[in-house]
């Protein structure tokens, strides 16, 4: 069996990568090199010059990732970016903002705040408070978004999808569209769909809500379509 030792980093300093049992950082430190370890717990200014893999990943503070990482959990208290892609097989907990440089994989996603993605997301859960900005695909088997700042996304699909908004429109938002809290994509897709607050071009599913604020292009149903008084819809075919 490999024989790992423990990295600690108190105040300002560095270390190599390498393969290593716990990593704890304190203040600011930079690990040069791809990092294999079995938990990572930053709190502070942590800059990896390298990859990152570990069983369980903790971030109070900000964290730089230049490589890819993977992780079975990942808690993120704070701001953390990553270079390339990321996978975390259970959980991934944003209290914060995180932003990925490729694409996400995850088996549950919990956003309170904010993220960013510049290629697809994949999952079975996405629960969002607060909002994201996804440049490819976001599919999930189930997808909850309740928004307090701007969410978009190319595509979206999912067995359930929820979009819901948590807060009116404030005296900013009126003046400054973009700061809005709305969801806009090209396309969304899935078999339980009730929106609000949403722009996009294409919906499509089996039972469709189309809530308060929505503008959408398209809808194709197959049982039953439903919308508010006040949603905006360019046409609409039962399928």
């Amino acid at each position: 069996m490999e024989m790992r030792s423990d990295l600690s980093i108190s105040g300002i300093g560095r270390s190599q990568g390498g393969s290593y049992s716990h990593v704890r950082t304190d203040g600011m430190a930079k690990i040069n090199g791809d990092t294999d370890c079995i938990s990572l717990d930053n709190n502070g200014t942590l800059t990896i010059e390298g990859a990152l893999q570990s069983e369980t990943v903790s971030v109070n503070g900000t964290a730089t990732v230049e490589g890819a990482l993977k992780a079975n959990r990942m808690i993120l208290d704070g701001m953390a970016t990553i270079k390339e892609h990321a996978v975390c097989q259970e959980l991934l907990t944003v209290n914060g903002r995180l932003s990925i440089g490729g694409r996400l994989d995850g088996e549950k996603v919990e956003v309170f705040g904010i993220l960013k993605t510049r290629d697809d997301v994949q999952c079975e859960l996405l629960s969002v408070h607060g909002g994201f900005s996804i440049d490819g695909l976001l599919n999930a088997g189930l997808i909850d978004v309740k928004m307090n700042m701007p969410c978009k996304a190319q595509e979206i699909g999912g067995e359930s999808i929820t979009v819901r908004r948590l807060k009116k429109i404030s005296v900013i938002e009126q003046f400054v569209p973009v700061l809005s809290a709305k969801l806009q994509a090209h396309t969304i897709e899935g078999d339980e769909i009730y929106l609000e607050h949403t722009e996009a071009e294409i919906v499509r599913g089996n039972d469709v809500i189309i809530g308060k604020g929505c503008k959408i292009g398209r809808v194709e149903y197959k049982n039953q379509l439903t919308r508010d008084e006040d949603a905006q819809i360019g046409a609409a075919y039962q399928i």
